[in-house]
């Protein structure tokens, strides 16, 4: 099971990077879970409204929602997983920015490998993996 991050998603978006869609198309093919959290959504759908490109984006948004992906909503679970995470963190001077932790907080909780460009911040959490499928 993977959970995408929002800056793989707007590669996926955006197709600057075919290689991230081409890693995406082979992981719905190969029937692997592919979570998304409502956090990266929201990152998402703050980016389109500030946008020039509104119509665009929501459009690019709209087809990423057609695969089949799964919308992950926020649980309380998730806010558990996401206080234990904050408090780690804060407690070894690494902190993260708050939207992250939340992201890697329902990864974590689902045993979901997060694929992410940000590689470099989310190492931080304790027991979370990590992929960047934007690497060459």
């Amino acid at each position: 099971m993977i959970c995408l991050d929002t800056n793989i998603i707007i590669a996926i978006m955006s197709e600057r990077l075919p290689q991230v869609r081409a890693r995406l198309e082979q992981t719905l093919v190969d029937r692997i879970v592919v979570g998304v959290s409502t956090i990266a959504l929201y990152e998402l759908q703050y980016g389109i409204k500030k946008s020039l490109r509104r119509g665009r984006n929501a459009d690019a948004l709209a087809a990423f929602l057609s695969l089949n992906v799964r919308q992950w909503p926020f649980e309380s679970e998730d806010a558990e997983e996401a206080g234990d995470i904050r408090a780690a963190l804060e407690r070894a001077g690494t902190p993260i920015r708050p939207y992250d932790i939340l992201i890697a907080a329902q990864a974590r909780r689902r045993g979901a490998t997060l694929i992410t460009a940000n590689e470099r911040e989310f190492s931080r959490v304790p027991g979370l993996k990590t992929q960047d499928w934007a690497a060459a």
